[in-house]
């Protein structure tokens, strides 16, 4: 009753009661032991974390810490059983915490609670570390992040980011699930950050900007003219890709973008690169002209040497590429009026999980 399942592992959920009550113990029994019923008693729809049906870590988070838990994680070799991880002590106060982050995520990315967030979303990036691997190589450091998301211990982004845009650089190439991975990524991003595992440089008294609910609405991750400046530099180069993919049934500019390996000269080059390939497609209207306007104000006034890595510098692209639709709402009020407000399709989604 108490093994579930976690993305190719699974793990005992271990109760240690802090007080003696005996009306406490009953409770916490008829939770373990028939979690569907407690559902069905408090007349709600069951949120989880994890893939596994059975799982009640959000019936237990309604819980008063007079209890803790332990997530002992075990994987079978041959004839024995070897302890991969054991969080130990996690309070359901703590569970909590973590489904309010979750819940954060959901509201800020339009979620539905079927296809919500969960640990599944980092798994993603954790599982292995090539198609050729038979079997995932990657758990340990899967387990970390888990370990410290149930421990509040901090993690070191720009290692994560390295697992990101390996996938997101794989789909991208191979013209595949590049934009909902793109999308996993700022989620993950943004449920860590709502946790204190991570955090970013906060640049205050910044210039006013027209997208400036949308830098808000994702946290700290573009909370840095250099940031803001790479994701409005992704968002008009998306929206260059699709009007190509609409004319011409192909995206050539793609070549330009080296497959997401762009360094800050690169990035530089390619701004002016892009209006003038909207100009010559006769589509530079005055929402595109914004967009380019602010996205040259922020670079630009970041001087040289922005002391972002490779990978942070296409993670920021990335996430402007994926969000489009976010500065396509704004430009149009605005006034745009050019063809292009038709062509909302983003043919990168070309598929659906």
């Amino acid at each position: 009753n108490l093994t579930y399942g976690f993305y190719g592992l699974r793990y005992f959920l271990i109760p240690k009661l802090l007080l003696g009550n005996m009306y406490i113990k009953a409770e916490i029994i008829n939770i373990l032991l028939d979690s569907n019923r407690i559902v069905s008693l408090k007349n709600r729809i069951k949120k989880r974390i994890t893939s596994d049906n059975n799982e009640i870590l959000e019936i237990l988070a309604d819980e008063e810490d007079v209890l803790t838990f332990n997530f002992l994680f075990l994987r079978k070799e041959q004839s024995a059983e070897r302890i991969l991880l054991l969080i130990e002590d996690v309070f359901p106060s703590k569970i909590k915490k973590i489904f309010d982050a979750k819940d954060y995520v959901d509201r800020v990315f339009n979620n539905d609670s079927d296809k919500g967030f969960t640990f599944g979303t980092i798994r993603t990036f954790f599982s292995k570390s090539s198609e050729g691997k038979r079997e995932s190589d990657l758990n340990k450091y899967f387990l970390e992040i888990v370990d410290s998301v149930f421990k509040g211990r901090r993690l070191d982004f720009a290692f994560i980011l390295k697992f990101y845009m390996a996938t997101i650089r794989k789909e991208f190439i191979n013209d595949g699930y590049f934009i909902p991975r793109v999308k996993d990524s700022l989620m993950d991003t943004m449920f860590l950050e709502n946790l204190g595992l991570i955090s970013f440089e906060e640049v205050k008294d910044m210039e006013g900007s027209i997208f400036e609910e949308v830098f808000k609405k994702y946290g700290n991750t573009f909370a840095s003219p250099v940031r803001r400046g790479l994701f409005l530099t992704g968002a008009l180069t998306q929206m260059l890709l699709n009007k190509q993919a609409k004319e011409r049934g192909a995206k050539p500019f793609m070549k330009k973008l080296k497959g997401l390996k762009m360094d800050e000269q690169d990035i530089k080059a390619l701004l002016p690169a892009v209006q003038n390939k909207f100009e010559e497609y006769n589509s530079f209207g005055k929402g595109k002209k914004l967009v380019a306007e602010e996205a040259y104000n922020y670079l630009f006034s970041s001087g040289d040497n922005w002391r972002l890595s490779v990978d942070e510098i296409n993670f920021y692209f990335a996430g402007g590429m994926n969000l489009v639709g976010k500065i396509k709402d704004i430009i149009y009020a605005k006034g745009e009026k050019d063809v292009d407000m038709e062509d909302d399709v983003q043919l990168n989604e070309n598929a659906t999980e």
